[in-house]
């Protein structure tokens, strides 16, 4: 599909499922596709329920069909209609790549200095978060213990302070625990310490780990890191990152941020977690 730009008065924002978005400006399929969220449906029940004949329901499923936004299946002499989940995770790709180029650009807009030399609370707050998120082709048990349990192949094996190859990185499934690397002489690097382990719905560990790259001993100079997983099918879960409190980090926390944040943070992170369920 050609990309199309959407410009919002801030940056251009580009979508790939422009047709969806269409399919679903129109009033009546916008209401069929909500219907199909709440569950699967036959035609006839679907103009039992709204104001409108079956031939016409029937064009408009053609036009959500069209646009990867729902499936049939055949059951007896009916066809039995529903969201299809790809292009449901489709749309919500969408809407988050919006809002972050969005939020990105809020978030320069209010840290200018205001005339007063000083910036909000509220873009402090803001600054001091790092988010993202993916939806992983995975039941929500699964994509929890892929993260915990197979972590060591999640992090890259060049990230490493050890003084010695890493042999294996460590994720230890309990509260209490911790995550570290071990080197190939038996040496280990403990870097955080694992402060909720609530599968499959969440866990959140420390960052023990200073802007000098160097371990942080004062817990209360450490960020944290939650990881939720939330189940959006039986197949699909929705993992977000929230690495947090970055300030606590003292002097050097904001290039900390962009490192955990850039290409070579976070979503190296995920994207590896995704290529490890897929």
């Amino acid at each position: 599909m050609t990309p199309s730009w959407v410009s919002v008065g801030l940056r251009f924002v580009q979508t790939y499922r422009a047709d969806a978005w269409t399919a679903l400006g129109d009033r009546t399929r916008k209401a069929i596709f909500e219907l199909l969220l709440d569950r699967p449906r036959a035609v006839s029940e679907l103009a039992g329920e709204l104001p409108v004949s079956r031939p016409a329901v029937s064009q408009h499923l053609r036009v959500l069909k069209d646009a990867g936004l729902v499936s049939d299946q055949s059951r007896g002499t009916r066809r039995i209609y529903r969201v299809d989940p790809d292009g449901l995770a489709a749309l919500r790709t969408d809407l988050e790549r919006f809002w972050g180029q969005a939020l990105t650009a809020y978030q320069a807009v209010v840290e200018q200095p205001t005339q007063g030399g000083g910036m909000s609370s509220h873009t402090q707050a803001i600054a001091t978060t790092v988010s993202t998120s993916i939806v992983v082709k995975a039941p929500i048990e699964r994509a929890f213990a892929a993260f915990t349990e197979e972590f060591d192949q999640i992090k890259p094996r060049e990230h490493n302070m050890l003084a010695v190859d890493i042999a294996e990185t460590v994720f230890e499934p309990h509260a209490g625990g911790s995550v570290y690397d071990r080197g190939v002489d038996g040496s280990e690097y403990r870097w955080a310490r694992v402060l909720a382990y609530e599968p499959p719905h969440r866990v959140v560990f420390s960052w023990d780990i200073s802007p000098r790259w160097q371990i942080e001993s004062d817990p209360d100079r450490c960020s944290e890191v939650e990881v939720r997983f939330v189940a959006e099918t039986p197949e699909r879960t929705r993992v977000s990152l929230e690495h947090r409190y970055l300030d606590r980090h003292g002097d050097g926390w904001d290039g900390l941020r962009e490192g955990v944040g850039g290409d070579q943070g976070w979503p190296l992170y995920l994207a590896r977690y995704e290529a490890l369920l897929h």
